[in-house]
């Protein structure tokens, strides 16, 4: 397909060029959870973040991936950034290569809004990729032992990160979905022509397969990288990462036929079965699905090696690493495998900010190139 090969192509055509990087010089925040106010410069390397829990640690980091994703690393209504008693929030961050000021923007009652230099963007979704990130915190767990709703989301967040082509496949697709499933509880209760569904099944199944093919082809890829981090974090274990559809087809013509073929039964169910809107990935440990029989160590281990690969992958495909976001792990592992980790980090990551409960976590590799800062009540100190 034109679109798998267009995304292989752009990460071959990167390696080994370096695309002038992307990092944070100030970051802003009105309003935004339990801050006020807060201006805040940052290192184009290393920033610690450390302080008690419920300090206000994990909302800096979130406001990072607020304006890099347009999403909320926890909850589900945007307004719950919105600090108690204010009715808007903000977020700002002046990138230091270019001077480019993006912004993210939310009131009561309204939809986020997202600017480039204070003007502001038609879709919240076109910041996308103008600071790409990578978050891993302790919810990435659900990646591996989660539901296949949330690896899908894993998937289809990264891949719309990086692939402009991808999130237009994938709301088509959505659209298309809602549609075919409102006529199917029509039917149950009067008669719908077939070329009614033949209209929403002919997109279901164009950009059902592109978004198979393209998921496919970023594992494909992605894997390499995640098998290495896990060998050396796991100290030797076999990590794969295995994409797992319902009806076996990636061909547009045969998700075309069988959806019309299962169209009786999904009447009865109310819902389209088929399609990557039902598909899961399969991470196995040693051959074994990790989400069934991997250990809490080796389901953590494995978590973050998909996560670092995430990010390697982003250096390829974008010539540059992506800003790292790690929330408070370290002190969920044991010291052997926090000890792998920070090596990880310290090699692979440009800028990244690191939040945890004491400084020393970090590791003095880090701290000896970091900027550390103290949290207390959503006042920010340098320490």
């Amino acid at each position: 397909m034109q679109d798998s090969a267009s995304l292989r192509n752009t990460v071959e055509s990167s390696i080994g060029r370096e695309a002038p990087a992307v990092t944070m010089l100030r970051l802003g925040l009105t309003q935004f959870r339990n801050y006020e106010s807060l201006h805040l410069e940052l290192s184009e390397g290393f920033n610690v973040f450390a302080g008690p829990n419920a300090q206000g640690k994990t909302n800096l980091l979130e406001s990072v991936h607020f304006v890099s994703t347009a999403r909320l690393l926890r909850g589900q209504k945007d307004a719950e950034a919105i600090r108690f008693g204010a009715d808007s929030t903000k977020v700002e961050i002046e990138l230091r290569e270019t001077g480019t000021l993006l912004g993210m923007s939310l009131e009561r009652g309204s939809r986020k809004r997202a600017s480039l230099n204070n003007l502001a963007m038609p879709r919240a979704s076109d910041v996308l990729g103008r600071l790409p990130s990578v978050c891993i915190t302790v919810e990435d767990m659900a990646i591996v032992r989660g539901e296949p709703a949330e690896r899908r989301m894993f998937l289809d967040l990264e891949l719309s990160s990086l692939y402009p082509a991808y999130l237009r496949h994938l709301s088509v697709y959505k659209r298309a979905l809602e549609q075919r499933n409102a006529l199917l509880r029509l039917s149950r209760e009067s008669f719908v022509e077939h070329f009614s569904f033949e209209v929403w099944e002919d997109q279901l199944a164009v950009h059902g397969s592109a978004i198979r093919e393209l998921r496919a082809d970023y594992l494909d890829q992605l894997s390499p990288f995640a098998t290495e981090n896990h060998r050396w974090m796991g100290q030797g274990e076999t990590l794969e990462l295995v994409p797992e559809t319902k009806d076996e087809h990636l061909v547009e013509e045969a998700l075309r036929s069988n959806l019309a073929a299962t169209r009786g039964q999904d009447v009865s169910r109310g819902s389209t079965t088929l399609g990557p809107h039902r598909d899961d990935l399969r991470i196995l440990i040693q051959g074994v699905e990790a989400r069934l029989f991997g250990s809490q160590g080796q389901q953590r281990t494995s978590a973050i090696a998909v996560k670092l690969a995430t990010l390697e992958f982003a250096h390829e495909f974008r010539g540059f690493p992506p800003i790292l976001l790690l929330d408070d792990i370290l002190s969920d592992l044991d010291e052997k495998r926090r000890s792998l980790l920070i090596e990880l980090v310290s090699a692979r990551a440009r800028q990244a900010i690191l939040t945890c409960t004491e400084a020393s976590a970090a590791g003095p590799d880090i701290l000896r190139k970091a900027r550390c800062f103290h949290i207390s009540a959503g006042k920010v100190i340098e320490s």
